[in-house]
């Protein structure tokens, strides 16, 4: 059952990571029957002579063999069939050591497992490792960040009110920072009022992002002791003096984003490219960034972030 967090009127339950959704998909492989004091010589010949291991690397290369009459066997992962065929195999092996070798072809898991469900249902095929991911730790808010939330999803449904109805796509939107409890921007979608395909609300509360980054950077320099000399800095050492600056070294980097609907695919990458830190969304669209392509942790992307669904309480 999903893991549900109570904030005032809304229940917010954390969308599931991709990975966490994969089935089980195997691939041939391989192996021989050797004893256990044949598995250091065979696995320096596989290194040597046999294509590497590619992509499979959670596979663990050696385990008991479970036959009735061999209790004190091993099996041993030599290669991939996908890079040999047994014809190749053969040649490779043949007048060497390993020439009457027991060689067989088995199935292993494709992909490491991503949560402990799927590791106890991999290893049925063949051991694997793993390590249970940080992201998967249960989300945990203190009361003041359940107050936080409630604020800018009320405040989100509150502009709402004053946007014009769109049916695919989010029609208001919040974003705010945890560590100050502050909304840093809102914008409502306009393409109807404006006549811009693009404005919508997530590009033009990123805009007003933008437009306040853009301000605070090219403000006059402030002498502070009359001396007729400014006290301006590099650009860059200016964002680590910024105490109350509400952005990263990316454009949103960190920032919540509240939308009473579930932004569309290019909102969702135009915040991946912005570095936002979670999204909260009341309404779910089946062609949603999130809903449709799991975007907010697809591999192939350089930004993943925390999504959450929120239900009126």
């Amino acid at each position: 059952m999903a893991h549900q967090i109570e904030c005032g009127k809304y229940t917010v339950e954390r969308i599931p990571y991709a990975e966490e959704q994969q089935k089980l998909v195997t691939e041939d492989v391989f192996i021989a029957r050797i004893a256990p004091l044949q598995t250091s010589r065979i696995l320096q010949f596989a290194g040597k002579s046999l294509p590497k291991l590619d992509g499979i690397e959670h596979v663990k290369r050696v385990k008991r063999d479970t036959r009735a009459d061999n209790t004190n066997g091993l099996l041993v992962v030599l290669c991939q069939c996908k890079y040999l065929d047994r014809s190749q195999f053969d040649a490779v092996v043949q007048d060497t050591e390993w020439a009457d070798l027991e060689i067989l072809v088995v199935k292993v898991p494709s992909n490491p497992p991503y949560t402990s469900a799927q590791f106890e249902q991999w290893s049925q095929v063949w051991p694997v490792t793993y390590r249970p991911p940080l992201k998967l730790k249960k989300p945990e808010f203190s009361s003041d960040e359940k107050e936080y939330v409630e604020m800018c999803l009320q405040a989100a449904m509150q502009l709402k009110s004053n946007a014009a109805d769109t049916e695919n796509r989010a029609r208001a939107v919040v974003m705010g920072k945890l560590q100050t409890r502050k909304i840093v921007a809102q914008a409502a979608d306009t393409t109807s009022e404006s006549g811009h395909p693009l404005r919508h609300a997530v590009m033009n509360c990123i805009a007003l992002v933008a437009d306040r980054e853009v301000a605070r950077l090219t403000a006059e320099p402030i002498d502070d002791n009359n001396t007729g000399e400014s006290n301006s800095v590099p650009v860059k050492r200016s964002h680590e003096l910024c105490e109350d600056r509400d952005v990263g070294g990316y454009l949103c980097e960190g920032l919540d984003v509240f939308a009473v609907r579930e932004p569309c695919v290019m909102c969702t990458m135009a915040l991946v490219h912005s570095r936002i830190g979670r999204l909260f969304f009341v309404e779910q669209s089946p062609s949603g960034g999130i809903s449709r392509y799991a975007m907010h942790s697809h591999k192939a992307l350089n930004h993943n972030f925390t999504a959450f669904v929120c239900h009126l309480s």
